[in-house]
């Protein structure tokens, strides 16, 4: 019962020291409200952009896949074409081919016995910050690009790009060890 009685003596000693006296408050609001008021700076004016018209959205977009129609036509073979310059329509796509070149980047390699491996970190996209291990034979990229060699420095891949003329023709592109 002391205890409680002691409680509540000191919460009352607390309350009332939070009622004080405001008049020294108010005269401080008063005179500020009586003070002139400054004058504000107008702000910039804001200069018109042109008018910019896309003309571009009745083609097809460069980073959809291709409808089914369009990927069988660019798969069948013309005539005069190298018949071994052809992607495998039948082959099993690898994860790292939903992806560009450009998001991906060398970023060591290793070797035990015979074995070569890259590692490839994606600098961009979705999987942003992830590195991944690859060897000879893999495959990246979004034009059918197949890992013909790896050495400390570089990974070449030999893509397969469309010529425009019904064709595919193989590019060799390097990806340089980023330091």
């Amino acid at each position: 019962m002391r205890k409680l009685l002691t409680i509540i003596s000191v919460g009352s000693l607390l309350l009332a020291g939070c009622t004080s006296n405001t008049d020294d408050l108010n005269e401080w609001v008063e005179s500020v409200k009586a003070k002139p008021a400054g004058s504000i700076t107008p702000a910039p004016e804001v200069k018109q952009t042109p008018k910019f018209e896309y003309s571009a959205s009745d083609f097809r977009s460069p980073f959809a896949e291709l409808e089914p129609e369009v990927e069988s036509e660019l798969q069948v073979i013309a005539e005069g074409c190298d018949a071994s310059v052809q992607p495998d329509p039948n082959r099993t796509r690898e994860d790292l081919e939903r992806f560009s070149l450009d998001s991906m980047e060398m970023v060591g390699a290793m070797a035990k016995s015979d074995v070569k491996w890259g590692l490839i970190k994606m600098s961009s996209g979705p999987s942003q910050g992830k590195v991944f291990k690859v060897a000879i034979g893999n495959y990246l990229g979004v034009n059918h690009g197949k890992i013909t060699d790896i050495d400390e420095f570089r990974i070449v891949i030999e893509t397969l790009v469309p010529d425009g003329q019904g064709c595919w023709e193989k590019r060799v592109v390097n990806m340089a060890l980023n330091e």
